[in-house]
């Protein structure tokens, strides 16, 4: 399994993120690959959600069960993918006063196809930097509009 996290601060209150975050349904008009979302289930801090995303060439679906601690951590684990043997995450947000944001974003890959370790690797640590800052991106424009 290919692992990797990356932190950055941003230049958001910890609440206006963590909304984006939680906010599965609006993936699709900012992750990067995500073409569709379907809440299965939501609870007080858990939501089942399955994806629909284009990677490598392929469409992979997948659902996730996301354990929400908010608004400071969420963590989530794979119940079943067409091609992923592993999804594993977390973000953690770390309040640092006013209007910025400590954020820990984590992410776990495998594949049940054969995905060289090379290219595994590579697809995980350049997503990684693209998922922070597309949750960023999204964060000024909601509050802009607010």
């Amino acid at each position: 399994m290919a692992e990797a996290s990356k932190t950055i601060v941003m230049a958001a209150p910890r609440d206006r993120i963590w909304e984006v975050i939680v906010d599965y349904q609006k993936y699709p008009e900012f992750v990067d690959g995500a073409q569709k979302v379907k809440i299965i289930s939501r609870d007080v801090g858990k939501a089942r959600i399955e994806y629909g995303i284009q990677l490598l060439g392929k469409d992979i679906t997948y659902t996730l069960d996301h354990f929400e601690d908010g608004p400071g951590a969420m963590r989530w684990s794979l119940i079943d993918s067409n091609i992923l043997k592993a999804n594993t995450g977390s973000w953690k947000l770390t309040d640092l006063g006013g209007t910025r944001t400590e954020v820990t974003y984590s992410l776990g890959l495998d594949f049940k196809i054969y995905v060289p370790g090379m290219i595994l690797n590579g697809l995980v640590k350049s997503s990684l930097p693209k998922m922070p800052e597309s949750f960023e991106k999204r964060t000024l424009k909601v509050m802009k509009s607010h």
